[in-house]
Formats: structure tokens, C-alpha cells, sequence
């Protein structure tokens, strides 16, 4: 069994106070580590297909049917279906591989934190110089056919800590454990106008950033990224005219995630307290309307390029008006729920995509009837 092994990069070498990972793990005999052969290096990396250049040497150490895995161009795990030689370079055709085949017997310990240089790399929009405070206010939602939706002031606060745990054993993965935590605090207040009735779905990405790592299972060098995006987005029909204006703020703890053993698997998503302070509304409409604004922060990891984990909490702000049967009535309701997908076949292959939504706990800000 071979201990942690971090990268030799400097760039990677960087991040170690960022990012804490410990592992373990024993190769297959069919495994190719192509950093540990400087007569071949990565020239070009493709979907189906792997190139590379050679110094020259008279042999390669790459057959068909071996496993190779490399930092090189964001990390790749494939199987050689095919090689070809010539020109000083190599073409394979390449197949998808798991860890499951590549490691018998293993145990990854990952851990990624978010900080203010992760942000401020990204160029995020910060209310405050060294926090991971998003400055929102100003920020157009939707604007079209009539209706306009602005976050007249804002703020998002959520730098969540990726934990990722998983043992393989007789080239099975036997349980995998995976969450993104930390605390939430959101203020804001959103206005949204329309001008004549209007039917909107419409949902895009305020902000993505991206932090990379290279860690080690025994010697094979696992290369990836760790990703948080904020969506932004608003649904609704409404049947008329109408300008709202409302919001609130809240803070609280926020666990999506969950465990998977001997093919089952256990929820282990919790939102903490949640009790939101409405901020008064302004309003006017003059039919049926109903609306929803919501943001998401989506943490995520990416291994190879290949495989995807993806969990984070959604907050949204609900306005219902309606004018028949009377009484007259506004509702608007604050909420809070989480999602959590996994595309990861390049743990094992009998890991299919599975998705999960998580209703949270919600709070009416204001309730009002009049004749």
C-alpha cells in the first residue's frame, strides 16, 4: 500500500493548505502511469483517442488492453483499444475505464474548501474585499416580452466544504460517502414587473468558479477540478399586469449529500434552522399572477473530465396573487430545498446517473385579503 502522494507541480503543490486529500490504494498489473515515462509524453487528448510523442526510444511501454493514467491535459483514466506508431508519436484508440478496474483495493479521503482566493481568481463580484460575500444587487434575472425581473439588492454568502470518501475492495467500490456543507446567508429583495400577461421559465449562470487539483490513489495520479456555480432563475405565468417587489433574509446550515452502501443509499442532507425575515412588500397587479424567483449555489467535482458530482441548496421567493373567487389575496413564501446528481461510472460502472431533490423547509413572509 503506497501513501499520499501529492503531484510534483508547484502549481498543485500550492493548493495543499486549500486542499486536504489522503488515500490509499494498490494498483492493477495492468495499470500505465504515463508521468512515471519520460521517454512519452500527452500531446493531445480527445474523446475516443489519446496521442502521444516519444523521444525517440526504439519501444514504447504501451500495449493494448493496458489501463493508462496521466496529469496531462486536465487528467485522463482510458483503456487502450487500439496503437499505432509512427512519425515519432503514438495514436490509441481508447475505451472508458473505472476506478473500480484500475485500483483493487483502495480508499480516497477528499476534502476541498472554497475560500476568498477562489472567488476572487474567478472574478466574482464581492460586497466586501476579502470575504466570499457575492454582491447581487443590480443584477438582471430576466428581461423580455414584457416582464423584467432585477434583483434590486442583494448579497449571497456560501463557500461550502467538499467531502468525498470511498473504498474499493476486489475492484468493487463498497461504499462511497459525499457532501457539501457550510453556512448560507442570503439577503435580498427582487422586483418584478410585467406589462402584459406572460408565461417565462428562464434560468442562466451568474457566476462558476473553478478549482483544480491533482491527488493520488497509491501511484495513479487522479486529476480533477472542484466547481461552485450560482444559477439564477425565474418561473411563472402571469395572466395580466403586475409589479412586485419583496424579499428577505436568512441564514443557516446547509448539508446535501448522502452515502451509498452495498448498493443502497442513505440521505444525508439537513438545512438547520430556517426562519427567514420578510421585508414588506410593494405591490399591485390586476389579475391571477404567480411567480418564483430562485438562486442556486451547485457545488460540484469533476473527475477526468469524465464524471460528474453535483449537490447544493436552492433559496427562492414565491409570490401568488389572485383576484377571483374573492377575497383579493398576496401571498408570498421563502424556501429553501436541495439537489444532489452523480454521473459517475468512473467509480464503478454499475454507478448509472441518479439524481435526488430534497423539498426543504419553507416560511410565509405575508399573507394579505382584501374584497
Amino acid at each position: 500500500m503506497s501513501l499520499f502522494r501529492l503531484s510534483k507541480s508547484g502549481l498543485f503543490l500550492a493548493l495543499i493548505a486549500m486542499t486536504a486529500i489522503a488515500l490509499t490504494g494498490c494498483p492493477s498489473k495492468e495499470v500505465v502511469v504515463v508521468d512515471d515515462h519520460p521517454e512519452i509524453d500527452v500531446s493531445e487528448v480527445s474523446e475516443n483517442a489519446l496521442e502521444f510523442v516519444t523521444d525517440g526510444a526504439p519501444s514504447t511501454p504501451l500495449e493494448v488492453g493496458d489501463i493508462v493514467v496521466g496529469e496531462g491535459h486536465g487528467g485522463f483514466l482510458r483503456r487502450i483499444l487500439g496503437i499505432s506508431e509512427g512519425g515519432g508519436g503514438i495514436f490509441a484508440d481508447t475505451g472508458f475505464v473505472s476506478l473500480a478496474e484500475a485500483v483493487n483495493a483502495g480508499q480516497l479521503d477528499a476534502d476541498v474548501q472554497f475560500t476568498n482566493d477562489d472567488f476572487e481568481k474567478a472574478g466574482v463580484k464581492l460586497a466586501k474585499a476579502g470575504s466570499t460575500t457575492i454582491d447581487l444587487s443590480g443584477t438582471t434575472i430576466f428581461s423580455k416580452d414584457g416582464l423584467s425581473v432585477v434583483i434590486t439588492r442583494g448579497t449571497i454568502d456560501y463557500a461550502p466544504e467538499i467531502t468525498l470518501d470511498a473504498v474499493w475492495a476486489d475492484h468493487k467500490l463498497v461504499s462511497m460517502e459525499t457532501s457539501a456543507s457550510g453556512p448560507l446567508t442570503v439577503d435580498m429583495d427582487v422586483r418584478l414587473q410585467a406589462t402584459k400577461p406572460v408565461t417565462v421559465s428562464h434560468e442562466w449562470t451568474l457566476w462558476s468558479i473553478n478549482k483544480p487539483f491533482v491527488f493520488s490513489i497509491g501511484p495513479i495520479p487522479v486529476a480533477g477540478s472542484a466547481r461552485l456555480s450560482f444559477p439564477l432563475g425565474v418561473t411563472g405565468t402571469i395572466e395580466g399586469t403586475a409589479a412586485v417587489e419583496a424579499g428577505f433574509d436568512a441564514t443557516t446550515f446547509v448539508t446535501v449529500g448522502g452515502k451509498i452502501e452495498n448498493g443502497k443509499w442513505n440521505d444525508l442532507t439537513d438545512f438547520g434552522s430556517f426562519e427567514p425575515n420578510g421585508h414588506p412588500p410593494v405591490f399591485t397587479f390586476t389579475s391571477a399572477a404567480g411567480a418564483t424567483v430562485y438562486l442556486k449555489a451547485i457545488a460540484g467535482l469533476n473527475l477526468y473530465g469524465a464524471s460528474d458530482l453535483t449537490g447544493g441548496p436552492t433559496v427562492y421567493c414565491d409570490a401568488d396573487a389572485w383576484l377571483y373567487p374573492a377575497p383579493q389575496t398576496l401571498r408570498i413564501t421563502a424556501g429553501i430545498d436541495g439537489d444532489l446528481g452523480y454521473e459517475l461510472g468512473i467509480f464503478d460502472l454499475k454507478l448509472v446517473d441518479e439524481s435526488w431533490h430534497f423539498p426543504g423547509p419553507s416560511w410565509v413572509l405575508y399573507e394579505n385579503s382584501w374584497n
